[in-house]
């Protein structure tokens, strides 16, 4: 590899939705071979009881509404062990995949408790004998860590750059000045003691001996735990300004009320300190009374206080519980949290959590997530590839979150509340996830998917503009592009259109044909030039070859969007438009290039080098970029000199990925731990090759996702690794801005994909033993001439049988035009 010697140096890297806020910590790498365990393998002291996961595939609940806070339906009889293909599918689920990773393979999953597409995401936060380097804890755990430091309600998933980590509780023995800190209260643990499902985490603590059990709903968290040592009180503290990594508090407050808690806090977070942050409110209720409570302020502890409130920066303020466990071991307590008011937080609480019933609460997340996978029924297929598919069908929806409280309002831009109608959403990372999972949600959650463009219309009412990587409360203005347009217009052109378009166009027009004006945000940066020259000139603003092209490719998006609407002259402009990207291409290398402003090209040029911040490439290569013109495949062909030559650079690309490829490092060549290139397998169908487009993704398939904690090559991106192995696994591959879809060969012999529309089943018999090459297809008895399908064929179901071979076939090479 020709990586300059700093590239190795992974950690120290926010990639794919990250920051160019890079870390300089490398943290000691622990190889422990634990791997997670199910909640029926896991032994525990004395008569500390650990509830079997179990869950009900008959609730009558429309998939995609929010978490249904009904009582669940009738326990299912676990002493009948389920068959290889049969319901619970949550069973497959682990949470614990991609919570770890040495160096570039840090997937930075949770394994909390969550409900779909929650705000709340309940979760352990994890650090080792050294600290916790951001890179590795942008979800807040790491699963080599050693100590436990935190429990807390709010969580990024799989992304580059840490944030959140608000509203922290921990059991202590007694309360003392270190516990205000944040590391002070952290304890070792075990993973032989650790359980992860679908809406459920327990584990024990070594210091104090405690059985944690965290449970949630959409926007609230049910505790349990239960003391095993042998003292007669011990204590919880809630400490409200905690945030994950260089976070801050702005101000709080916290009350205390006998057994009930309410408070808020300013989070000014790593990432959501780009806008100046948000408020988060709070309510928290205790099962039992504590027999004695206090507050701090600034370190200093004030036993039998019942408020404090600062308007410090960087603020360190909280409270303290203690409870008498002499009688009775097990303290549980509730919180809910708003994004509007302490109000908002006590209505979501009235709504998802009247009661005290833990194992209820558990069941009914339980049902929500089983509801969920059995959108996807699967026949064949091994035991590992089970757990890989149904757990990124999980992933999936991590995010983005659920921003409203139960009646609808909503902390918006700028401070505004907003009252949505449906459920509004934010964190949104499209640079990643306009690839695979908003197509993914599109197709089998359009209702979701409608909510989050309505959402994305409020946005702009709110703030102004149409944000690129929104995040709670504004827009963090991370990665480049303005993949707000891609998706949005990928989700119009596909039919789902209930959201107003007539207010998002002239925002996405805005962005896209000039500099915006100071103080706003989700701009193109380098536009400027890039509409005079036709390129973003490398010697006026970084990354120049990546924003060209992802520029030409947003045009395109732009182009077809304004087609939809009857903008005939906006269409032909960005069409124009979407051509730029041959304005980067030099022939004589054959790689798009960084160009100067005088037309001149960049001197220096090492096409095998990874980028991780600067340069001329976004966290990539130039081999990487080099594919990245989706939307003109054949323009890019022509670039090669035609479908041979760029086969023959294709397969050397591939064939160099399995060659060097270093499941903890990114390489050269094909990288699946990062975004620019996930589409590129799939250019062989068009080029004639499908045949290598099948070998190539089965290889992905088989070799980047394993089922460990340290099963991914690289960030979730929450969600878009997890929906490229969803889509791929069943055979269907996602081209956005064209409404349709590649088909490739399946892991499993069946899949059948229950849609809003109908019933759409894919056969693809002996795929499961080896089969991996398509011969011929049909989609409701009639033959499929090109391995393509529409996506107004397939959304209200139908049958898709692939005849597959051992030996390749090319016949079927055509896709979209």
């Amino acid at each position: 590899m020709h990586f300059r010697i700093t590239a190795i140096a992974i950690v120290l890297t926010l990639m794919a939705c990250g920051s160019s806020d890079h870390k300089d910590d490398l943290d000691d790498v622990m190889n422990e071979d634990a791997s997670p365990e199910t909640a029926a393998d896991i032994q525990t002291d004395s008569d500390v009881e650990v509830i079997e996961d179990s869950s009900n595939d008959d609730a009558d609940v429309t998939p995609g509404d929010e978490l249904d806070t009904a009582e669940p339906d009738a326990d299912v009889d676990d002493t009948v062990q389920p068959g290889h293909d049969e319901p619970p599918l949550v069973r497959w689920v682990d949470p614990f995949i991609g919570t770890g990773g040495a160096l570039g393979n840090v997937g930075n999953t949770l394994p909390g408790a969550t409900a779909p597409l929650g705000l709340v995401k309940v979760s352990p936060d994890t650090r080792d004998r050294y600290g916790a380097p951001a890179f590795q804890h942008c979800a807040g755990y790491r699963y080599e860590d050693e100590y436990i430091y935190a429990f807390s309600h709010t969580h990024l998933h799989g992304t580059g750059v840490p944030d959140y980590g608000n509203i922290r509780v921990m059991p202590v023995d007694i309360m003392t000045e270190e516990m205000t800190s944040r590391f002070g209260a952290k304890s070792t643990f075990s993973h032989d003691d650790e359980v992860a499902t679908a809406g459920y985490y327990a584990v024990t603590l070594d210091n104090p001996s405690v059985r944690v059990e965290m449970t949630a709903t959409t926007r609230c968290a049910h505790h349990r735990y239960t003391f095993l040592g042998e003292g007669s009180t011990n204590t919880i503290i809630l400490d409200p300004a905690a945030t994950l990594d260089d976070g801050i508090s702005r101000g709080g407050a916290v009350t205390i009320d006998e057994d009930k808690v309410e408070g808020w806090n300013w989070v000014h977070g790593a990432f959501s300190g780009r806008f100046d942050g948000f408020p988060l409110y709070f309510s928290m209720q205790f099962l039992q009374k504590p027999i004695a409570s206090g507050t701090w302020l600034n370190r200093v502890l004030a036993p039998g206080s019942n408020e404090v409130s600062t308007d410090e920066h960087k603020a360190n303020y909280g409270a303290w519980f203690e409870f008498d466990t002499s009688a009775s071991p097990v303290v549980e307590f509730k919180v809910c949290l708003s994004t509007v008011s302490i109000e908002g937080s006590k209505g979501n609480m009235a709504d998802e959590m009247p009661d005290w019933d833990f194992e209820g609460i558990k069941a009914q997340t339980q049902d929500a997530w089983e509801r969920e996978m059995a959108l996807f029924e699967t026949v064949g297929g091994t035991a590992e590839e089970k757990i890989n598919f149904y757990t990124a069908v999980y992933h999936t929806l991590q995010m983005p979150t659920i921003w409203n409280d139960v009646d609808g309002q909503f902390q918006g831009f700028k401070n505004t509340v907003g009252q949505a109608d449906g459920t509004y959403y934010t964190d949104m990372s499209f640079w990643d996830t306009f690839r695979t999972q908003h197509p993914l949600l599109t197709l089998v959650w359009p209702e979701r998917q409608r909510d989050m463009m309505r959402s994305l219309v409020w946005m702009v009412e709110m703030g102004g503009y149409v944000p690129k990587w929104p995040m709670a409360a504004g827009d963090t203005g991370s990665m480049i592009g303005q993949h707000s347009a891609s998706v949005a217009a990928d989700t119009w052109i596909k039919g789902v259109r209930d959201f107003d378009m007539d207010k998002l166009y002239p925002a996405l027009r805005e962005t896209a044909d000039g500099p915006l004006p100071p103080g706003s945000y989700g701009g193109r940066d380098g536009i400027a030039a890039y509409l005079e020259l036709g390129y973003v000139p490398a010697d006026v603003r970084d990354t120049s070859v990546s924003k060209t092209v992802e520029y030409a490719f947003n045009d395109y998006c732009m182009a077809q969007l304004a087609k939809e609407l009857g903008h005939n002259e906006d269409y032909d402009r960005y069409m124009e438009r979407s051509g730029y990207y041959v304005n980067v291409w030099d022939s004589e290398t054959g790689f798009f290039r960084g160009r100067n402003a005088d037309g001149s090209w960049i001197e220096r040029f090492e096409p095998e080098e990874f980028n991780f911040s600067g340069g001329e490439y976004t966290e990539g290569s130039a081999w990487q970029w080099l594919w990245f013109v989706p939307h003109d495949e054949s323009g890019l062909r022509e670039l090669f000199g035609g479908d041979a030559p760029f086969l023959e650079r294709l397969s050397f690309f591939f064939d160099k990925f399995a060659e060097t490829f270093n499941f903890e490092l990114p390489g050269s060549y094909y990288f699946h731990g990062n975004e620019p290139d996930l589409h590129a397998p799939y250019l062989f169908i068009r080029a004639g090759r499908p045949d290598l487009t099948q070998k190539w993704v089965r290889h992905i398939l088989d070799t980047n996702y394993k089922p460990t904690f340290e099963g991914l090559v690289g960030n979730d991106d929450a969600g878009t690794l997890a929906a490229w192995y969803v889509f791929s696994a069943i055979g269907l591959y996602p081209w956005p801005c064209f409404p349709g879809y590649y088909i490739t060969t399946p892991i499993f012999d069946e899949v059948t994909v229950h849609l809003p529309g109908g019933d759409l089943k894919i056969e693809a018999q002996g795929a499961s033993q080896g089969l991996r090459y398509i011969r011929s297809a049909t989609f409701n008895g009639q033959a499929l001439n090109e391995l393509w399908i529409e996506h107004d064929k397939i959304v209200d179901g139908g049958l898709l049988v692939l005849m597959l071979d051992e030996n390749p076939h090319t016949q079927i090479n055509d896709g979209p035009q």
